[in-house]
């Protein structure tokens, strides 16, 4: 009687390979392709939370909205203390701290829009750091600019830690 169960025990695992199903554990068949499907949606999952996008998301806005309404505070809080900006400002490559940059808005009067609008064109994030890609419309000086930024997340909070940037 053991023989025969060994022999056709083979037999029924080939059965149900055969099939193409697999007997869950609460009894319900799924079949191949189903399983498939569901795999995918772990392959699509990132590996971050919706909220940390949406504070990267944050910081990002406050940058843009700094930058376009001369708002020092908000834009200022949108880097960490120590950034490094590489820019070219009159046709000069620099190094620029965050407090060098916020002076290229520092006599514009407060909260009044300068014409800059930002949109922010997408987000990678890797753990603890981040890309992001903002472009930007200054169309009084018929200019576009892509900006690109390293995020990085500090004491609980996303700053900007490099940004460079490029006419288009």
């Amino acid at each position: 009687m053991k023989r025969l169960f060994f022999i056709t025990l083979p037999f029924c695992f080939l059965l149900v390979l055969l099939q193409n199903k697999i007997i869950n554990h609460d009894k319900t068949i799924i079949n191949n392709d189903t399983l498939f499907y569901k795999s995918l949606k772990g392959i699509v999952k990132t590996n971050h939370s919706f909220s940390e996008k949406e504070m990267i998301e944050k910081t990002l806005k406050n940058y843009i909205q700094g930058s376009s309404y001369n708002e020092l505070e908000k834009l200022e809080s949108a880097f960490a203390a120590d950034a490094s900006l590489y820019l070219t400002v009159k046709d000069t490559f620099k190094r620029l701290t965050p407090t060098d940059y916020l002076k290229f808005f520092k006599n514009k009067k407060k909260g009044v829009y300068n014409g800059r609008t930002g949109n922010i064109l997408s987000i990678e994030i890797h753990r603890d750091i981040a890309t992001a890609k903002v472009e930007i419309f200054i169309p009084e000086r018929k200019t576009k600019l892509m900006d690109l930024f390293l995020l990085k997340k500090l004491k609980g909070d996303w700053k900007i830690i490099t940004k460079t940037a490029t006419k288009l």
